[in-house]
């Protein structure tokens, strides 16, 4: 509330009352600053992902880690398949070689916040099906070196069937590197490593597969006949609880295969220092495993930072000649030319959100498909001799084994975040825990003339993303998807979700082909918040397995179609009851608002999608937040007028996206208190005559106001 008011005469008395005042409230508004800095450290409920050094885990436990659920995936590790028939996109492509992606996912792990954040620039991977494990590169001596994956992506790779591992990193001693943390990590009590153990028990809760042990600190002591007796030690305690997916990656900057660590288990394996890309296929013998082995156990390093987006062809032509595969490689930090150029500069500012947020997530997006995919963005071209794309050499993986199955072609990034079709929340978000597994092609369009594919993240089906296709098309177009090995036992549907087109058919193989051998058109559709859903009867084909899943994108001239979801359920589809329990709020809401931190518990099983989770206040009710783990972190609420309570629910929802039944509870706002007043005038020194503006601000939505003004002072505008 403002007031402008008219000097009409000084005294000495008033000038230094108002100076004095003048100076009290400067002080005041200081002290209340102040106030509010440390009320918002104490306050800030903002969890964040483990960036631990040794002694900071040797005592861990769930209990006694306050933001433990919200680093923990519940995702389990999908199975991958080898189709009985290659199903080649191109001629140069071969499943044996393998890459590993040792990537960066935060640019600082201390503060990488848990379950994602409210920004547009978070960076998600989404090429899985090229990748077969992905090495978390993260640490540093002074934030810790110790750090498990985010749990978002733990999820997205998890699902894609992608193995990921968290990162243990000694530092060069030039970069903060102390010989004492090696000696500390291997260290035996009672005959034992405790720290194997405790490495297995933060994988275990949180849901990874294992650590990459990368070793650059010298002077230690520690020869590589501990490291492997340690390893050996940490996959005996995995396999005795089943997790025999568990594994250690060992990296010494040396650039020789250590053989005495890779013989410790059947899954260790090692990162070969940079320019070491050749056949390792004959250290089978050396290492007791087949030659076939060694593709997932010696992968040999690419430095991505200084080749470039698309500057490593060598590395792909002695690794994976046309001919057949003869070894494995491990990028390391591909994204810092696909990302991070893009983002340097918007991280942790206010353009991490909004119109140059957007442009550069497009540009890493772009950027992504031409070092994945090849330039064309198409991998039956298998790219061209200058780079060929990692599709020019390395065949699609898949999990896609059973019903139900659902893709809602989400990205893991958006501007609103919608529900069949609605709506119903819009802020900037990044969450790679809800990425959808995306289409297996990206893109294989027969007869697709310069038909383009897009992400579009202005309208959705669910989630934040769908897939714009656009150009012009004169008659069909094949739109390979989706690799799949789904038999159909008792019939079931295609559900295709789209907009802006006529409907288009169905096509599938029911051998192992990228030939479709069924065409399913006649569809049964309706209508839901725009979007047209197309269900495809299945029951033709019980007792047959389906390899592919297309569409015949049906036109003639200007084409326009947004892609929503495919799903593919059983007949007479009836998920199981996902029950929410335990649901609990963490807050510390004053007179303004604050943030909440929300948890609960529920039992995992195959019909589950995620969760949807909503907040209702004095303006009604909004969807806030996706995830598909137990727990969800509700930043910076405004109190709306003096109402009392915001009221979270934590909605389940089944892959057939209907929402079950919500679990809710209440956190409480406390009893409003008389408003703090802080005042600012617009001249701290004024003349006789002149005009000063004083504007007061109170805290919690005052209602009423009244102004006392000495007699020497006019009102010249405004109300008392």
């Amino acid at each position: 509330m403002c007031v402008s008011l008219n000097i009409k005469k000084i005294l000495t008395h008033f000038i230094l009352t108002i100076i004095i005042s003048f100076m009290k409230v400067k002080l005041y508004i200081i002290s209340a600053l102040l106030a509010v800095v440390t009320s918002l450290d104490l306050n800030a409920q903002q969890p964040y992902g483990g960036c631990w050094h040794p002694r900071d885990i040797k005592s861990w436990s769930p209990e006694n880690d306050p933001v433990a659920k919200f680093n923990r995936s519940r995702v389990p590790l999908a199975k991958r398949f080898q189709e009985p028939v290659l199903m080649k996109a191109n001629n140069a492509q071969h499943y044996e070689g393998q890459i590993c992606n040792a990537t960066i996912l935060f640019n600082m792990c201390s503060l990488s916040p848990s379950q994602g954040a409210d920004n547009f620039i978070g960076y998600q991977p989404t090429y899985w099906q090229y990748m077969d494990k992905l090495v978390y590169w993260a640490g540093s001596a002074s934030e810790g070196i110790i750090i498990p994956p985010p749990a978002g992506s733990i999820d997205a790779a998890h699902q894609a069937g992608v193995k990921i591992l968290g990162q243990i990193f000694f530092p060069p001693k030039d970069f903060g590197g102390d010989p004492e943390w090696v000696k500390e990590i291997v260290v035996k009590e009672d005959g034992k490593y405790p720290y194997a153990k405790k490495l297995y028990e933060i994988a275990k809760y949180l849901g990874f597969d294992g650590w990459f042990i990368n070793n650059e600190t010298s002077g230690s002591g520690v020869k590589s006949a501990t490291w492997a007796e340690f390893i050996k030690e940490f996959n005996s305690y995995a396999d005795a609880a089943g997790d025999t997916q568990m594994e250690m990656m060992y990296y010494n900057a040396l650039g020789v295969i250590d053989a005495p660590i890779l013989k410790s288990h059947k899954n260790t394996s090692m990162f070969l220092e940079y320019y070491s890309e050749g056949d390792y296929r004959s250290y089978g013998k050396d290492i007791n495993c087949t030659e076939a082995e060694t593709f997932s156990k010696i992968y040999a390093g690419v430095q991505c930072v200084r080749s470039g987006l698309t500057g490593y062809q060598s590395s792909l032509d002695k690794a994976f000649p046309a001919s057949g595969h003869v070894g494995s490689l491990a990028l390391f930090c591909p994204e810092e030319r696909s990302w991070k150029d893009n983002v340097r500069n918007l991280l942790g500012t206010p353009d991490d959100n909004g119109e140059k947020a957007y442009a550069a997530i497009k540009q890493t997006f772009e950027n992504e498909e031409q070092a994945w995919v090849n330039t064309a963005g198409d991998p039956s071209t298998g790219g061209n001799s200058s780079w060929t794309g990692i599709s020019g050499a390395v065949l699609e993986r898949s999990a896609i084994t059973s019903m139900p199955f659902v893709s809602n072609m989400c990205v893991g990034v958006g501007k609103h975040r919608f529900v069949n079709g609605e709506k119903q929340g819009t802020q900037d978000w990044y969450h790679s825990g809800v990425q959808s597994v995306l289409p297996t092609w990206r893109w294989w369009i027969e007869n697709r003339g310069n038909l383009k594919v897009s992400i579009d993240w202005d309208d959705a089906y669910n989630h934040g993303s769908s897939f714009k296709i656009s150009g012009n098309l004169s008659g069909k177009a094949l739109m390979r998807l989706y690799k799949t090995m789904i038999p159909v036992e008792n019939g079931g549907i295609v559900r295709v979700v789209f907009k802006g087109a006529d409907t288009p058919e169905l096509k599938l193989s029911t051998a192992s082909s990228v030939a479709p051998d069924v065409t399913l058109s006649a569809a049964n559709t309706s209508k839901k918040n725009g979007w047209t859903i197309a269900e495809y009867d299945l029951s033709s084909l019980k007792g047959k397995t389906i390899y592919m899943v297309a569409l015949n994108l049906i036109g003639s001239g200007s084409f326009n179609m947004n892609l929503g979801q495919l799903a593919i359920l059983p007949g007479s589809y009836t998920p199981a009851t996902v029950a929410v329990e335990n649901l609990q709020l963490s807050h510390r809401l004053d007179e303004n608002g604050g943030d909440i931190r929300v948890t609960w518990d529920f039992d995992w099983n195959d019909d589950f999608d995620h969760f949807d989770v909503y907040i209702t206040t004095a303006s009604g009710r909004k969807l806030i937040g996706q995830t598909r783990d137990e727990a969800f972190y509700i930043p910076a609420l405004t109190r709306e007028g003096s109402e009392d309570a915001v009221k979270v629910e934590v909605v389940p929802v089944t892959k057939d996206m209907v929402q079950q039944t919500p679990v809710s509870k209440s956190a409480e706002y406390p009893k409003p208190g008389a408003p703090i007043v802080s005042l600012k005038l617009s001249k701290s020194c004024v003349k006789v005559g002149e005009t000063v503006t004083i504007t007061a601000n109170g805290t919690g939505s005052p209602t009423a106001w009244k102004w006392i003004i000495p007699e020497t002072l006019q009102l010249v505008e405004g109300n008392l």
